[in-house]
């Protein structure tokens, strides 16, 4: 079996999503995180270029604990996992292939001030308020990746 190792730096695009499922009749959390990098580059004739990649990233565990409590949208990472690829038949029977990214690691690249900063920005905007209201309520702590980190 080859292995394929991926690293993406960049900010989280949408609000991570967290689950716990029952694996093998124990409970296991999941996270689903989409991670957003920019390159930027000038062609041919000097003009400036930009392209996104999007991965969306699957974490388990310890680490799906952390991303659902720390990070949110804009939040800066660093990620190095693996691609992997799936094999299943769809609802009709047919065979589908596809590929997914399994995170192996998570460095939160802002400090709680940075985070912070960026949280009372996004508080700030309008039509902002609604979101904010449905985090508070949900209990999800206000600390920063930097602060996981030393957790």
């Amino acid at each position: 079996m080859s292995l394929v190792e991926v690293r993406q730096i960049g900010h989280v695009a949408v609000t991570p999503t967290v689950e716990t499922l029952s694996v093998n009749g124990r409970p296991q959390t999941k996270a689903l995180v989409t991670v957003i990098s920019n390159a930027r580059w000038k062609d041919r004739e000097g003009k400036a270029r930009e392209k996104a990649t999007a991965i969306s990233w699957t974490l388990w565990g310890n680490a799906a604990v952390k991303a659902g409590r720390y990070l949110d949208v804009g939040s800066k990472v660093a990620i190095a996992g693996t691609l992997e690829s799936r094999r299943y038949p769809n609802k009709e029977g047919k065979e589908v292939f596809g590929f997914g990214f399994i995170a192996r690691s998570v460095d939160y690249l802002e400090s709680r001030a940075d985070a912070e900063a960026r949280r009372n920005r996004h508080a700030t905007s309008p039509g902002s308020q609604a979101g904010n209201a449905a985090r508070n309520a949900s209990g999800k702590s206000s600390r920063s990746g930097a602060a996981a980190k030393g957790a």
